[in-house]
């Protein structure tokens, strides 16, 4: 092999060594990086009352919707991972269709493998609900019905009865994709 070729692998391995963030480290790097930056504050987020708090939204492959919970049980290697973008500005609401996952941050994640999904009406339909009733995930309204649910991140599914409260006007579901300990901010434990 030539100089320069081997030179142009150091660096390809270079890069995709910091892309890749290891298990054990992205939580704490995703953690760090949004409880520093304070830039989703709440806004007029379309929320049911028990919303999530605490997290980011995780985007992976642009349309499946799941959490960093996700990345710990794939067991991802660094040859998996395509790329990762963090949002830093909060997206506009009026053209963006992830602008309600938002208010704890987005971030996408491109795989270069496949994650099994379900879409919204797959998901209504397999409990029992009109395909087009709204979906909400950790709580938040999804705007659009662009996004699918990844399976192996749903942690939990509720259905969510209308109520005083809630001010629904018909029967939701609510896809946990975080562990219920990674769920609620210690103010809202109050």
């Amino acid at each position: 092999m030539s100089n320069k070729t081997n030179i142009l692998k150091r660096k390809v391995n270079r890069i995709k060594n910091i892309i890749y963030l290891k298990k054990c480290n992205i939580t704490l790097f995703f953690f760090m990086l949004f409880s520093a930056v304070n830039a989703f504050a709440q806004n007029n987020y379309v929320k049911l009352p028990q919303a999530k708090t605490n997290s980011p939204t995780l985007i992976f492959n642009k349309t499946i919707i799941g959490s960093e919970h996700l990345l710990k049980i794939l067991d991802l290697s660094k040859e998996d991972v395509h790329d990762v973008l963090v949002l830093k500005d909060k997206p506009y609401e009026k053209t963006s269709d992830y602008y309600n996952l938002s208010s704890q941050g987005v971030l996408f994640v491109n795989l270069k493998i496949e994650l099994a999904s379900k879409t919204q009406s797959e998901m209504n339909t397999f409990f029992g609900l009109d395909e087009q009733n709204e979906i909400y995930i950790d709580g938040f309204l999804l705007d659009t019905k662009k996004y699918s649910i990844a399976v192996a991140g749903i942690t939990e599914v509720e259905i969510v009865e209308p109520n005083n409260i809630n001010k629904l006007k018909e029967r939701v579901l609510n896809i946990w994709t975080l562990p219920k300990t990674k769920r609620y901010s210690k103010r809202n434990l109050k």
